[in-house]
């Protein structure tokens, strides 16, 4: 068996004890000495064991406490006595628990066991082998137990004939050990091979097997495939009425829930987990009054959930976990709730948390995390008597940190309140509460100094205090924690000199990360020792040499000293035998070139070098030992100063998947080492260098590669056509060079979603074999020589959100080929700087449905389109009279720039129904008439330009209710009347307004005359807090770039940079792992 089957069986045994603790079905006692067995039935029994025994072939056992029950059965006993038989009072044998037996191999001798009652064979490994026939012989059968034995293929109809079943169980397990004569030849062989032989209900069905079981109390069918009935599975089971125990997990079940379901009264534990019922929630769930433990996890629901489901009289778990679309708030709760475990993590649930959330006095798990929570986090979560787990971290939650004392939450383990916006001071008794060994605080807003507290009173053993205001020195009882192993207090404003020997009492310390604050780090003892060290990160910490300790910290795999005042060479002494990865970005040291050269030096070097990082050094070659890094993966030397060619020997890993050597001075490429096969490579950056010519043809061969960008270089010619023909290839970007063709059978058969060849000299038409790019998302083609008519073929491109054409030879009319004609997801269009004529049609703006959809539904669904691990896709775009450039795109992002042409004619009325524009821009056109007054139905609209046009009339009084728009230009029209005033329009200079000699008002010298029409301000509302909601969006709007542009230019303008577990990035959510009930 591979390493990954034994690694997966690991799971598996963990899996198995969680059944045991689970299990429902019930025991028979053990029978007395006193019961004469019959002879029949020691016989069966005898049978079983001659079966077992002589086809005993597994070498797998799922669980330390097994033992073969069946080996220790001897003739000199009475059978009734042997371990796992029970028999009744006339000698037969009525319960047999061969559990957890380690049994495989042929069972049938247990048909001749007429009178049993109980079978309990749970826990065996039968590799994957059928459940045997014969079951309607055990017409006494009441509970029947096959759960976690790798059986696969149908369940045979049989067992559907036992008419006093009361209990089955035939749940099974993800992974088992394949039958001895299947040849393991990896793990896809494995998986297909599994799910081929799955345990499954088909012939029978799911309701042809349960239509006589009317008596089954208890049915667990956990991984068993029950797709062939369909949706229909729900109504199937409303005919069991006796039914309290029904766990399907990962059964493929679709939605939705039948309402005859409801019916099925008696329920007292319902676990449907991860299968995709992808429908609304069931609204009877409230009438299950004795419903202990509902599962809905993972199950694709969506809609309202009823708060009244949480207010069950005996409800205890409740898991609705990984269903994003889910909606939903918590309820008040009584007194005496018995709520143990609450999981709504990933869900869409939202609204304040309660204040009477401190009545679950019974509560011991509650994770609420990646929700929508905002508000204040109730004090009375303090009050948690019983809680060993919150994780209310990745919400929008304010105020203050509740009071944790030791004496209010005496059992509380885990903490989680990250990313958040927490706001005030920590208070140091939370770090000595009795049981806390995890505490997560990262990433809020948290400021003050940190006190000092008992450290021999804390037994925490992970702090994350990164990413917050925290100020002052860093207290000494933080360094004499003695549980300590991960420590993060990156990202703040702790300031002062420190020595790295005050962490000196940390001796189980794994994990240090001071990053990115005010420090001033120093290492005087060259003795100092972490025996347990593996990550330090030491980014920005006034570092001006190496520490010397390094030397002797032979164990550490990870070391960040990046963005210091470090000089000269890397020494010699650093290259551990362990160091996996190094990152030293941005200091100017270099590699001496004694590292280069063959000999003893090269046998202390880290061989097991995994990840290399030097951005922005002083880097003037390629370092040889590169060479010798046979595990390397991960190599980033962008932004040094490396010129001339790049050697083919760094590509000497075969296990590379990431290579960013962009923005150096690099002329040329060798070819790839032709015996070297770079399978696992997914990402190659080249941009910013002075690579001329072709890109060398062993890029073609790169099939992992995901992401090329090889833009802002030289390349010129024929694009190669192999580019569009590489299976998973998802970037392409090769904007600033000096390509003059695209093939015209390019991306024939492409998994292409961004594609920007923008700034180049490419002529002729658009290659119509785009059209093959079903995922495409992203294509710009600006900035080119492109002849050609508007690509209306580009509908056939359902994932297209982005389109930039500007400044080529388009030309034409814009009129659409036919009705029902529609581009759904484009969000961002530039057709600035073309050649198109005629009016501008309303049925092509009404084309554009991504533009229709009003905030709140983009909101609910915002994304960055083309972010990746480690790339993020960027757009150029005019806004508010500049080029911006859009370092993350965003979905709430919409723009429409058809600026710099020929339209001419009346501007559509059509255009106030694109309610989610932020930027749209129809200047230097020749449009003309009346500026429509539908535009002031564009309230989320942060810029409009009509500049450059023939537009006649007055600037209509709705424009001023546009509280997002921060630029206004339509100066060089033909505009009469007064300028209205009032909110925005109170902002705006007079270039905003030349050229139109009508004009007359502020900002203007021009007073207008009594004769000139007078605009009233707009309507404030009759509430104050209208008036306050518009204040604030005015004033947010009036001095910055505006909300959504802000956002997306990020970086630039209104960067928000976090720092979590040792990466600075822009904030935004992460999922947290996965967590699962019972």
């Amino acid at each position: 068996m591979s390493l990954i089957c034994k690694n997966f069986l690991l799971l598996l045994i963990f899996a198995v004890s969680l059944s045991q603790n689970y299990s429902h079905s019930a025991e028979l006692p053990h029978s007395s000495g006193t019961h004469q067995c019959l002879d029949d039935q020691a016989a069966a029994l005898l049978q079983l064991q001659k079966q077992v025994l002589s086809h005993n072939t597994s070498t797998v056992t799922f669980d330390d406490n097994s033992w073969t029950k069946v080996a220790n059965w001897t003739k000199k006993t009475d059978c009734c006595v042997w371990d796992g038989v029970t028999c009744d009072h006339s000698g037969n044998v009525i319960g047999l628990n061969l559990s957890y037996s380690r049994l495989t191999g042929n069972i049938d001798a247990i048909f001749n066991l007429r009178h049993l009652q109980k079978l309990n064979l749970a826990g065996n490994n039968f590799q994957l082998t059928p459940i045997p026939s014969g079951f309607e012989r055990l017409t006494n059968l009441t509970h029947l137990n096959f759960s976690y034995s790798c059986l696969s293929d149908q369940i045979p109809a049989g067992i559907s004939s036992l008419v006093r079943l009361e209990s089955l169980d035939l749940s099974t397990v993800f992974f088992c050990e394949l039958p001895p004569n299947f040849n393991d030849p990896g793990f896809d062989a494995v998986f297909a091979f599994e799910e081929l032989h799955r345990l499954r209900l088909e012939k029978p069905n799911l309701e042809s097997f349960v239509r006589n079981l009317r008596a089954l109390r208890e049915l667990i069918l956990d991984y068993v495939d029950l797709s062939a009935q369909g949706s229909s599975w729900s109504r199937a089971l409303s005919v069991l009425p006796n039914l309290k125990f029904l766990s399907l997990s990962h059964c493929q079940l679709s939605g939705p829930i039948h309402t005859s379901f409801q019916n099925l009264k008696n329920l007292n534990s319902l676990k449907l987990h991860f299968n995709n019922l992808s429908s609304e929630v069931p609204h009877f769930l409230v009438s299950f009054k004795d419903l202990r433990v509902l599962n809905l996890g993972s199950t694709q629901l969506y809609g309202n959930f009823s708060p009244n489901v949480f207010l069950l009289p005996r409800l205890e778990t409740i898991d609705l976990s990984k269903n994003p679309l889910l909606l939903g708030e918590l309820p008040e709760f009584p007194l005496n709730t018995s709520l143990q475990w609450v999981g709504v993590y990933e869900t869409n649930f939202h609204g304040k948390l309660p204040n009477s959330i401190g009545n679950l006095k019974s509560m011991t798990n509650l994770l609420l995390y990646t929700c929508n929570f905002s508000g204040p986090i109730p004090p009375s979560f303090a009050n948690l008597t019983n809680a060993t787990e919150i994780d209310i971290s990745y919400n929008n939650l304010e105020g203050s940190i509740p009071g944790f004392r030791g004496d209010t939450v005496p059992k509380l383990q885990d903490l989680r309140l990250s990313f958040n916006r927490l706001t005030g001071p920590i208070d140091p008794l939370i770090f000595t509460l009795p049981s806390l060994k995890v505490l997560y605080l990262n990433d809020n807003r948290l400021s003050g100094e940190l006190g000092e507290f008992s450290a021999s009173a804390s037994v925490l053993d992970h702090v994350y205090l990164n990413g917050n205001n925290l100020s002052g020195e860093i207290p000494a009882s933080m360094c004499e924690i003695q549980s300590l192993t991960f420590l993060s207090l990156a990202g703040n404003k702790f300031t002062g000199s420190i020595k790295l020997e005050a962490f000196k009492l940390l001796s189980n310390l794994t994990s240090l990360d001071l990053s990115f604050n005010n420090l001033n780090i120093r290492n005087d003892d060259p003795d100092l020792m972490f025996p347990s060290l593996e990550e330090l990160k030491l980014s920005k910490c006034n570092l001006t040499e190496f520490p010397t300790f390094l030397k002797k910290q032979g164990q550490l795999r990870t070391l960040n000293l990046s963005s210091n005042q470090i000089q000269g060479y890397v020494p010699n002494w650093l290259w551990t035998s362990s160091l996996n990865e190094l990152d030293l970005s941005d200091n100017k040291v270099d590699f001496p070139k004694e590292s280069s050269q063959s000999g003893q030096e090269n046998s202390t070097f880290s061989l097991v070098l995994g990840k290399l990082v030097m951005r922005s050094c002083s880097v003037f070659k390629f370092p040889e030992f590169l060479q010798l890094l046979d595990s390397l993966w991960y190599l980033d030397l962008s932004g040094n100063k490396i010129k001339g060619q790049v050697p083919s020997w760094i590509w000497k890993s075969t296990l590379l998947q990431y290579v960013n050597i962009s923005h150096n001075g690099l002329n040329s490429m060798e070819e790839f080492i032709p015996n070297v096969s770079l399978t696992s490579l997914a990402t190659l950056d080249l941009r910013g260098n002075l690579l001329q010519g072709s890109l060398p043809t062993g890029i073609c061969n790169l099939s992992s590669l995901s992401i090329l960008d090889a833009s802002h270089n030289h390349l010129s010619g024929l694009i190669p056509e192999c580019l569009g023909l590489m299976a998973n290839l998802t970037v392409l970007n090769l904007q600033g060079n000096k390509y003059q063709q695209i093939p015209p059978e390019f991306a024939l058969n492409s998994s292409l979603r961004s594609l920007n060849i923008n700034k180049n000299l490419l002529d002729g038409q658009l290659p119509r074999s785009l059209a093959n790019c079903k995922m495409l998302e992203v294509l710009d083609l600006g900035n080119n020589m492109i002849t050609d008519v508007f690509p209306f073929w580009l509908e056939k491109l359902p994932n297209l959100k982005v389109l930039v054409l500007r400044n080529n030879n388009l030309y034409g009319q814009i009129q659409l080929p036919r009705r029902n004609f529609s581009l759904p997801k484009l969000g961002i269009i530039d057709l600035s700087s073309n050649q198109f004529t005629g009016d501008l049609p309303g049925e092509f703006l009404g084309s554009l449905e991504e533009m229709l959809m009003n905030r709140e539904i983009k909101s609910a669904n915002l994304k960055t389109i083309g972010q990746y691990e480690y790339y993020q896709d960027s757009v150029t775009i005019m806004s508010k009279g500049n080029e911006m450039t859009l370092v993350r795109i965003l979905t709430i992002f919409i723009s429409l720039d058809v600026s710099n042409n020929r339209f001419h004619g009346k501007i559509p009325g059509e255009i106030g129904k694109l309610k989610s524009l932020v930027v749209l821009n129809l200047s230097r056109n020749a449009f003309d008439g009346k500026i429509p007054s539908s535009l002031g139905d564009l309230v989320e609209l942060e810029s409009l330009d009509l500049s450059n046009n023939k537009l006649s009339g007055i600037i209509p009084q709705r424009l001023t209710s546009l509280t997002f728009l921060s630029f206004l230009n339509v100066s060089n029209n033909k505009l009469t009347g007064m300028i209205p005033t009032g909110n925005q329009f109170n902002t705006y200079s007079n270039n905003s307004y030349l050229g139109n000699t009508g004009l007359c008002g502020e900002p203007l010298s021009r007073k207008c005359s009594p004769d000139e029409p007078l605009l009233q301000p707009p309507s404030q509302g009759d509430s104050s807090e209208k008036e306050s909601i518009l204040d604030w969006r005015f004033a947010i709007s009036g001095y910055t770039c505006g909300i959504v542009v802000g956002f997306a230019l990020g970086y630039t303008f209104l960067p928000e940079f976090q720092y979590h577990r040792g990466h600075l990035q822009l904030s935004r959510r992460v999922r947290r792992r996965g967590r699962t009930t019972t």
